[in-house]
């Protein structure tokens, strides 16, 4: 699981300070997808670079299953960002390596054995449905296929944490709700904690087990996802929700 403590990033500007990030704080067992839902500039993506330290905090702490990455030195931090799988709005595949070599690559650069790399990657595909695309390259494939790929990609070794950053504003209406199935079928086959941000309430609420509503880099309120659909406590959320058409 993931705890965000009382996260504050702070930007010096030339001719300011730019506070990204303001006292937040989240937590993410296991099992559990969080949404986090905001507007541009809200602070979504500032947060996604403190949950893997590619931001450092300029003030609380983050941790992963009770360690704190702040603490941790550069070497330390490399092995323990491994447990957190990312997954991209644009997918963020190289187009010179196979289906197969695409989902290889992180067992690749742990030098694990081509046994086990050949093991793990086609039980993978497999989980994602795409066992018949091995040796097919990105440019063949559909953008829910290819959103699929990253998806193995991200688990390829055995992360902890998944963080998906608008996973899938790229894809057609038609193949979203299969991705959006797959990553909760994955939550729960795995007993992931997953972080999903979106600029989307409509795919925020049909994903998530709870969501955090952000602006202005601060949390306005979080609850369940059926709490935060039915009793919202603070107008900004009422009027995400007034233009969101219900799922029901």
């Amino acid at each position: 699981m993931i705890k965000l403590n009382n996260i504050t990033k702070i930007f010096t500007l030339p001719d300011k300070k730019l506070t990204a990030l303001d006292n937040v704080s989240l937590h993410v067992p296991k099992g559990q997808i969080c949404g986090v839902i905001g507007a541009s500039g809200a602070g979504k993506s500032t947060l996604i670079r403190c949950v893997n330290l590619l931001e450092r905090p300029t003030h609380g702490a983050v941790l992963i299953d009770d360690v704190d990455l702040t603490q941790l030195s550069d070497t330390e931090l490399v092995k323990t960002r491994r447990q957190i799988g990312m997954i991209f709005q644009h997918f963020n595949l190289l187009t010179s390596r196979t289906v197969f070599e695409n989902v290889a690559l992180p067992l690749e650069l742990e030098n694990k054995s081509k046994a086990e790399i050949q093991e793990k990657t086609t039980a993978l595909l497999a989980l994602v449905g795409l066992s018949d695309k091995h040796n097919v390259y990105p440019a063949n494939l559909s953008g829910g296929q290819k959103q699929r790929v990253a998806i193995a990609r991200a688990l390829a070794l055995n992360p902890k944490l998944i963080v998906a950053d608008e996973p899938t504003s790229a894809l057609d209406v038609s193949v979203r709700a299969q991705v959006l199935n797959l990553l909760a079928d994955l939550k729960k086959e795995l007993n992931l904690a997953m972080v999903f941000i979106s600029h989307d309430i409509q795919t925020v609420r049909q994903v998530s087990d709870r969501i955090v509503v952000m602006y202005g880099g601060q949390i306005l309120e979080t609850g369940s996802t059926e709490d935060i659909f039915n009793h919202p406590t603070v107008d900004y959320t009422r009027k995400l929700l007034g233009v969101a058409p219900s799922l029901l």
